[in-house]
């Protein structure tokens, strides 16, 4: 028979073991989530299989921008109401992308290359008799009555409008109008002095344009423009006609005749 010293020994042993398990199978537990007091709350593996991975944490991704980007060459809506009844406009003239470079294919055949290199493309597009492409350097246009590309400089503006017609395309800045004229292959420059565009139109061989302080008319082979100051009014309509353009501000209408190349004011209340 064991002594009563021998049972006190046995039964010391068996306490230190008990508790040593305890406490082996309290220590994983402690850190299983290290973090589960400091106000964030994860999710915990009670059953055990997945123990060993550790807690992700929800990160920003700091690479997508706050405001969404603003692209910063759109396409120009009239504001007034266009009434002019368009014909059909077929393209006569298209372009392709190659390795920095630009080839346009006018109607006869003619093959126009421009060099892309250095230069950043930020619009590009054919319609009617021309194409333009617009880059962060340079305006350029090419037209069937052309043999090279034509270039027109800008002068750092950070946005623009654009607005194509069969004959004529305007790229339009906050203080200046570019003109490209296909006609002549040439880049007109229109400055705007406390105003802004709100109308374009190109009907064959004559551009309307509209401001919040004038109409303009230009004849495009000729070069010539005709203005006249809309004295605080505001056009609501317009339509371009073969032998006139016509601009409605209320009760008032100003017509432009083509074969007097003036402008006639009229009182529609008679």
């Amino acid at each position: 028979m064991f002594s009563w010293q021998h049972s006190k020994l046995i039964i010391k042993v068996l306490t230190f073991i008990i508790g040593f398990s305890i406490v082996i199978g309290i220590i994983p537990s402690l850190f299983a989530n290290p973090n589960q007091f400091d106000g964030d709350m994860y999710y915990m593996d009670t059953v055990g299989q997945n123990r060993s991975r550790p807690p992700q944490r929800p990160h920003p991704d700091l690479h997508v921008p706050t405001v969404p980007a603003k692209p910063d060459i759109t396409v120009f809506s009239n504001e007034p109401t266009d009434k002019t009844a368009y014909p059909y406009i077929q393209t006569t003239i298209n372009f392709v992308e190659g390795h920095l470079s630009y080839k346009a294919f006018l109607s006869d055949g003619t093959e126009v290359s421009y060099s892309t290199r250095g230069e950043h493309v930020r619009y590009s597009k054919c319609f009617g008799d021309l194409c333009i492409i617009v880059s962060q350097k340079n305006l350029l246009g090419v037209s069937n009555s052309s043999t090279e590309w034509e270039k027109g400089h800008i002068f750092g503006e950070e946005r623009y409008q654009v607005a194509m017609g069969h004959k004529a395309a305007l790229v339009a800045s906050d203080r200046k109008l570019y003109l490209y004229n296909s006609y002549t292959n040439h880049w007109d420059t229109i400055s705007l002095e406390q105003e802004t565009l709100s109308g374009f139109a190109n009907l064959y061989d004559k551009v309307a344009i509209i401001t919040t302080r004038r109409m303009l008319v230009i004849d495009l082979p000729s070069e010539v423009q005709f203005e006249e100051n809309l004295l605080l009014r505001r056009i609501y309509q317009f339509e371009m006609r073969d032998g006139f353009i016509n601009f409605y501000s209320g009760s008032k209408l100003w017509m432009f005749r083509h074969q007097t190349e003036a402008f006639e004011e009229v009182d529609l209340t008679d």
